[in-house]
């Protein structure tokens, strides 16, 4: 496919399942970024390991470059564990050796919020990014991405993290990760903005979109949830992304939702495999900013099927 023209923000799309990678109604829209969200521990697990490897050769042989952020262990006993410097590195190394080609990277996920065990350890994601810096040089290494949630009793305040992640690096890093999902689901700038005040380097939305479900319990995409949803992609894409040209690209989460009721649903596509609204919106973005879709792949996107 040809590459798209240059535009202020790229998009990309974030979805640990390989089956979207391959998708012609994502083929089709020319993106060309996409996301993997991973264990820091990864390459410890044979299972893990192997569907990492599935998910990154199938991006590569479709000519997509992939974001990889590290985040907590799924192994038993793991989740709250945060390695040494010395092992986060060695496994980064591995990596690396690995898959050499792949060069985009996120220290952390979500490192604020109380569900990761560096919500209170600033110094020590601080020190894995200094190490990925020194073990990649020529890598592209975003800080930590932090998660815009207001509410204390679930996340340390992400302007608060991230001054202290600055006085333990010593550095203003040159790339920040925001999963803005709340600013973005209340049409709101005010996140974005705090962010971009408190901080100099670029941002990159490694994560978000409108959402439907919101971990807490699932409920039904219901039209009205599905036009919300749609409401908070545009404002992502048209709103949010011009408040600086420091933001520079946008992972929509996710691809197609699992099952009818998903206790997490930002999904672009229905279980059932029925483009939604923000799929619509997502693809008419894309071409109001040049971006064509290649109706050769697949007729969905409304430039494609006369809709648009």
């Amino acid at each position: 496919m040809a590459k798209p023209p240059k535009v202020a923000t790229v998009v990309g799309i974030g979805d640990n399942n390989i089956r979207f990678l391959t998708d012609p109604r994502f083929l089709a829209l020319g993106i060309h970024y996409v996301r993997d969200d991973v264990p820091w521990d990864v390459l410890d697990n044979a299972y893990t390991r192997t569907r990492l490897g599935e998910w990154l050769t199938l991006a590569q042989q479709e000519r997509l470059t992939p974001l990889i952020t590290f985040d907590h262990s799924g192994a038993t006993g793991r989740k709250h564990m945060l390695p040494s410097v010395a092992l986060y590195a060695k496994l980064f190394l591995r990596f690396r050796a690995l898959f050499p080609w792949v060069t985009e990277f996120v220290t952390w996920d979500e490192s604020n919020f109380f569900n990761e065990p560096t919500a209170g350890d600033p110094k020590r994601v601080a020190e894995y990014y200094l190490a990925l810096r020194h073990d990649c040089p020529t890598c592209t290494i975003l800080a930590t991405d932090l998660l815009d949630i207001p509410n204390p009793d679930f996340a340390v305040p992400m302007v608060k993290w991230a001054r202290e992640f600055i006085r333990y690096a010593h550095v203003q890093p040159e790339y920040w990760g925001l999963n803005n999902y709340i600013g973005a689901n209340d049409l709101s700038t005010a996140s974005t903005r705090a962010l971009l005040a408190a901080v100099r380097g670029k941002i990159w939305f490694a994560e978000t979109a409108g959402v439907i479900s919101d971990g807490a319990h699932a409920v039904e995409a219901t039209a009205a949830r599905l036009a919300r949803q749609a409401s908070a992609d545009r404002f992502i894409l048209e709103r949010l992304t011009s408040l600086s040209p420091r933001i520079q690209r946008v992972y929509i989460y996710e691809w197609q939702a699992a099952t009818a009721h998903d206790p997490w649903d930002s999904a672009l596509i229905s279980w059932t495999g029925v483009p939604r609204p923000a799929y619509y919106a997502l693809a008419d973005v894309l071409d109001s900013w040049g971006i064509k879709p290649d109706c050769a792949i697949s007729r969905v996107p409304p430039a494609c099927s006369g809709a648009g």
